[in-house]
């Protein structure tokens, strides 16, 4: 994701007290919302402290009050059809959920090692898994 402006707004919503959200302070493209949504939304995790799994980041309760809490100031802001759209790319979105967080833990690893991280969170389905594998033996990645 290019680097844009942004400021930080605050909310709570259910289990998701204080949060901080990064929106965008300048026009921008419905991807990089959802990028700045799940970037905040494992900002929100991190700082919280503890020690948590893969596994429990793509699918808490915290997730699901957080991704509400972040798209329900977006709902005001956008049409109904850009709207459904960005709801479905934050809330439906394991695949990019995933990467981010095993990008999170490690921002060093190269793409193709990120994917084969990714395939071993547990609660992503076997065809999701299989794709991430296939993604990694890519030879534009290797």
């Amino acid at each position: 994701m290019n680097t844009i402006k942004t400021r930080t707004v605050t909310f709570t919503y259910g289990t998701a007290k204080d949060a901080a959200l990064k929106i965008p302070d300048e026009d921008t493209n419905l991807y990089t919302v959802a990028c700045l949504i799940r970037e905040s939304y494992l900002d929100w995790m991190f700082a919280r402290g503890g020690l948590m799994s893969d596994e429990v980041l793509l699918s808490c309760i915290g997730k699901a009050n957080f991704f509400a809490g972040a798209l329900g100031g977006w709902e005001t802001r956008l049409d109904a059809e850009k709207f459904a759209v960005l709801k479905d790319s934050v809330e439906k979105d394991d695949v990019s959920l995933a990467l981010a967080i095993v990008r999170r833990r490690n921002p060093s690893l190269t793409t193709a090692e990120a994917y084969r991280q990714a395939a071993k969170i547990r609660n992503l389905d076997e065809g999701t898994k299989t794709t991430f594998l296939a993604l990694a033996e890519m030879p534009a990645l290797v």
